[in-house]
Parts: C-alpha cells; sequence; structure tokens
C-alpha cells in the first residue's frame, strides 16, 4: 500500500514523522537530563549546606556549653554563692550587694569574652538569687517568680546537671524576642551552690538555618530528644514522619554530643520549576516549529514533484547505446526510487573509474617520492674512498680505521632503504659522520660544528634531508671561496613556535640572483606537487637542495618548510623548520 503512495506525500508522512519523533525524543532525553543534573546538584548544594549549618550550630552549642562550664567550675563564682546561699536576706541578695554582684560580672565576662549582643548570662544561687549580664534593662524578676519558672523546677526537683533548653520565650520578661538556653548546674562533690543559665536569641539560629537554595527559601528542623527544638517558617512539622522523598529533598546531620537531629528540606517543585519552566516553552516552541516545518516540506515536496517526474520519465525511456527513447512507462509512482535506479550503472561506472584514477595518481605519487629519496650524490663516496686509497698506499695510519669505520656507519644508513622517515638524532649523526670524512679530506682547512637540542632527538623527518643539506655547503659554497679554513656550523633547536634546524657556512654564500632562482624552483616544485602533475627527473646537480624540498613537502603537505639566505658567518644558509602554527 504504501509503495503505491507518491513521493510528494511519502516525502510529507516521512518528514514529519522524522521530526516529530526527533522532537518527542529530544524531550524526553533533555527532561530526564535536566531533571536528573538538577537533582544532583540539589542534593549536593543542600548536602552542603547542612553540613556547613550544623557545624556552626554545633560551634554555638559549645561555646555555650563551654561558658557555662567555666562559670560552674570557677572558684571565686563557688565561694560567692556558698556565701549567698547562707544570708537570710528575703529579696534579691545581689541588688544588696554590688561588690559580690560585680565579681561574679567580672568572672562571667573573663569567661564570655564580653560578648552580649543577643546574648544573656545568668548565675542563680540555690536560694533563687539571680545576677545577670546582658544588654537588656536590670530588671530582674521577683524570687518567687523565677522559682515557679518550668525549668528551674525540673533541674531543682529532678537534681539534673545539665539541661538544654527549646526556643521559646524569656521565662525572665527581659525581651520579646524568643530565646534558647543552655543551663548547667554549679556544684563541687559537696554542695549545689546553684546554677548559670546561658541564653541566646533565636536570631543567632535564624542567621544559620535560614538559607537559600535558587532563591528558595529552605526549611529547617532541629530536634532535641525527638522533641522539637527549632524550625523555620512553613516547616512541614506534621509530616516529618511520613515524608514524601517525590516531594522533599532531605539532608539529616546528627550532633551526637548534643543529641541534635537537624533536618534540612527542599520543596522538588521550587528548585524543579526552572527546568518544568524551560521543557513547556520547548514544547510551545517545538509545535510552532513543527508546525512550520510540516508547512514547508509540503510546499516543497508539490514544487520538486513535477521536476522529479519528468526526470524520471526521461531517463527511464532512454536507451543508452542508441539513445533513443522509449516512453513504456512503469505504473509506479515512486519517482525517486525509479530515479536511482536509472542512475545506479552509471555511478558504478563513474565509481571505478574514479577508484581507478585515484589508485594511479597515488602510484605516482609514491612512485616520485622513491625516485626523489633514491637520488642520493654517491660523489662523495669515491672522493672519500679516494683518500683511504693513497693514505693506506703512503703509510700506515691509524686514521684509515677511523674513516672505514665512519665510511661503514654511512653505508649502513644510506643502504637502509626500507624506512622513508627516521629521527632528527640519527639524521645529525649521519651528517657529523659525513663531515667527519670530509675532515680528512680538507685536514686543517675544514672546521664545524654540531649542535642539537635533546628534546629534538625523536622529531621524525624524511630520510637525509640533512647530509644533503651539508654536502651543497662543498658543491657550491665552498667552490670559489678562499678562505683560508671553511667553517660549517649546524644546529637543531626547539623554538617557540615549533623547531627548527639550521646549517650555516662562511663560504661565497647565496647571490640574490640565485636565491631567487632557487624560491622560484621551490615554487615549481609545489605547484607541480599540488596539481598533481609529474615531478621533473632532478639530476646530480639540482640534489641538494631542490630534492630535498620536494621530498619535505611530499612528506609534510607544506607544513616543514625550507629557506635559503645569507649565514650569519658570511656565507650561505639553509633552514628546515616546523612551525606549530602550520
Amino acid at each position: 500500500m504504501f509503495r503505491k503512495i507518491s513521493y510528494q506525500k511519502k516525502t510529507l508522512f516521512i518528514y514529519t514523522a522524522l521530526v516529530i519523533t526527533i522532537f518527542v525524543v529530544f524531550i524526553v532525553i533533555y527532561g530526564f537530563a535536566q531533571t536528573k543534573n538538577m537533582k544532583d546538584i540539589t542534593d549536593s548544594s543542600i548536602e552542603q549546606l547542612s553540613v556547613k549549618a550544623a557545624s556552626q550550630f554545633e560551634s554555638i552549642l559549645n561555646d555555650m556549653s563551654d561558658i557555662t562550664l567555666g562559670l560552674a567550675a570557677n572558684e571565686t563564682v563557688h565561694e560567692i554563692l556558698e556565701m549567698v546561699n547562707r544570708s537570710s536576706d528575703e529579696g534579691n541578695y545581689f541588688q544588696n550587694h554590688p561588690e559580690e554582684k560585680r565579681k561574679i560580672q567580672r568572672e562571667i565576662a573573663g569567661v564570655s569574652g564580653m560578648r552580649f549582643e543577643h546574648k544573656s548570662f545568668d548565675v542563680m544561687s540555690a536560694n533563687f538569687d539571680l545576677l545577670s549580664l546582658n544588654i537588656y534593662p536590670e530588671q530582674l524578676p521577683e524570687k518567687s517568680r523565677i522559682r515557679e519558672i518550668d525549668w528551674v523546677k525540673y533541674m531543682t526537683e529532678n537534681r539534673q546537671s545539665k539541661l538544654i533548653l527549646p526556643v521559646g520565650r524569656d521565662e525572665y520578661g527581659r525581651t520579646q524576642n524568643e530565646v534558647f538556653s543552655f543551663v548547667r548546674v554549679i556544684q563541687d562533690e559537696f554542695e549545689r551552690y546553684g546554677m548559670v543559665d546561658v541564653q541566646y536569641e533565636k536570631k543567632l539560629l535564624d542567621d544559620i538555618f535560614k538559607v537559600k537554595l535558587q532563591e528558595n527559601e529552605m526549611q529547617v528542623i532541629v530536634l532535641y530528644n525527638n522533641e522539637l527544638f527549632y524550625a523555620t517558617e512553613g516547616a512541614p512539622l506534621q509530616e516529618l514522619e511520613n515524608l514524601d522523598d517525590t516531594a522533599y529533598t532531605i539532608s539529616s546531620q546528627f550532633l551526637n554530643n548534643y543529641e541534635m537531629k537537624i533536618f534540612m528540606l527542599a520543596r522538588t517543585s521550587d528548585y524543579m520549576k526552572p527546568v518544568y519552566d524551560t521543557v513547556r516553552t520547548i514544547i510551545v516552541l517545538g509545535v510552532i516549529v513543527l508546525s512550520f516545518i510540516i508547512f514547508v516540506v509540503y510546499i516543497i515536496s508539490y514544487n520538486l514533484n513535477k521536476p522529479i517526474r519528468e526526470l524520471r520519465n526521461y531517463i527511464d525511456h532512454m536507451d543508452y547505446l542508441s539513445l533513443s527513447l522509449d516512453f513504456n512507462a512503469d505504473s509506479s509512482n515512486d519517482e525517486i526510487k525509479l530515479l536511482a535506479n536509472a542512475f545506479e550503472n552509471m555511478f558504478e561506472g563513474i565509481k571505478r573509474t574514479r577508484d581507478e584514477l585515484i589508485e594511479a595518481h597515488t602510484r605516482e605519487i609514491k612512485a616520485n617520492y622513491d625516485v626523489l629519496q633514491a637520488q642520493i650524490n654517491p660523489h662523495f663516496i669515491h672522493n672519500i674512498l679516494s683518500v683511504i686509497g693513497m693514505i693506506g698506499y703512503e703509510k700506515n695510519a691509524p686514521e684509515i680505521m677511523d674513516m672505514c669505520a665512519a665510511l661503514t656507519r654511512m653505508l649502513q644508513y644510506t643502504t637502509q632503504t626500507g624506512q622513508r622517515t627516521t629521527v632528527v638524532g640519527l639524521e645529525f649523526e649521519h651528517a657529523r659522520t659525513y663531515l667527519q670524512l670530509m675532515k680528512y679530506r680538507y685536514l686543517d682547512i675544514l672546521d664545524f660544528q654540531i649542535e642539537l637540542d635533546e628534546e629534538m632527538e625523536q622529531v621524525e623527518i624524511p630520510k637525509f634531508v640533512l647530509q644533503p643539506v651539508v654536502e651543497n655547503c662543498f658543491q657550491h659554497s665552498f667552490v670559489d671561496s678562499e678562505k683560508p679554513v671553511y667553517r660549517i656550523c649546524v644546529k637543531g633547536a626547539i623554538t617557540k613556535d615549533g623547531w627548527e634546524i639550521s646549517v650555516d657556512d662562511n663560504g661565497s654564500g647565496f647571490t640574490e640572483e640565485s636565491v631567487r632562482e632557487l624560491n622560484k624552483q621551490f615554487r615549481g616544485i609545489e605547484e607541480r606537487i599540488k596539481s598533481r602533475s609529474k615531478i621533473p627527473d632532478m639530476q646530480i646537480g639540482g640534489l641538494a637542495l631542490n630534492n630535498t624540498y620536494a621530498r619535505l613537502f611530499i612528506y609534510s603537505g607544506g607544513e616543514i618548510t625550507l629557506r635559503v639566505g645569507s649565514s650569519f658567518m658570511g656565507g650561505s644558509c639553509v633552514v628546515i623548520a616546523k612551525s606549530h602554527k602550520s
């Protein structure tokens, strides 16, 4: 059934289905990935926030515990409270004896470090005489009222040594702000002298626990002995035992030293809102774009249908042998299929022809490369052999052994034609051997220097590119030179842009005309290689530089360059270099 549908309808149906499928898959993958990513980020953020808040809260509790413990163990406080407890004053002892009051206040200041903002430090005798050190107005309750405070009665009746009071109102009536307290009994092994009450305002907890995640307020619940100690506004207190993991992300911390549990919660709907908004926006935009694409596909398929049908009919009725037309049309409406069948044989023939041309060109390039690499000037070998023969004939000199060994190394390196590439270290060693042999020929009138950075030793280059450049010094630069000593300097160094190999001499050097001619030859070789033309045969005289340039260009595709010019020694300079920017 589908095969009988026209190309226009197939195009509309297939592209519509493809676009819808891609869009749905994208939405699903994007939504899942963003949700998971947001969940992971939120889990990590809440964990970090809860650890930080728990650490700060524990630091406050430690501070309160240390202060109460310091006052409970203070001997001055013991002595004064012992004296207060023996007093028979009906009123507050400390109001009638300011000197003892100031002594205890100094001890409180010494332990607390004079940090009174949002804090209160209270010392109470066993007879409920009370003194305070705080920023509130001096307005202390009567003994009878103090005696009726719930936690005072609890500590007195149950003889507890310490107690942490949850967030609530100030029992002393000094402030409307909610507070929490750390109470400890002042005693020694013989007697209970009273109690110390360190009281902090709830604001200190709000500063710790009121944090935001993506502009959303976090909700915090703190339990002390499984009872509510502190909670931020809106915290789900009734649902804490049965919280839905999908509705909230929860991180919990435990302060075992104080039997505290801290729960930090974030509503899923709050922190996932950006993801939901983005997905909704993408869906709306996707529907709009999808509608536009369907309309465009319909217009395109409608306009393409007519020329494709005409082309189908033309190809279908053509006799490729006689160039005549056969109008026996196929009844199928699948124009693209018929068009593909008609061109199939043509494409196969073109493909075979293209493959044959590529293979032929590859063989030609390889043959050119092999020919260029094989053109190594043998003249210097004959010269050295002549020298060896004369020395061996005239005298029994030890130099003959050195020359033969050096020549053997050169022959071994030269005859290893199986590898087209080598490393710079071996090329420098080959050039050194060549210059050592030439030293026997020129004796004291030849002086050479070879320097190579250790980092360059393993750089890969074509084989036999350095020795021909060094040989060029003897074939050209020193031919007409009248210098008493021929000097050659070969250097390889890492530069800031790449690496560079230079060969300098003090010979006659390049003239401006010869530099222009060489550059012209280089460009000609480069153009022939790029246009896949045949590279001209380069005989012995042109090997040193033209051959080297051609092989470097073929090997590196033009990334390794060869430059000629004047040397700092007054002669010629040839530089082989590669830049990282190439």
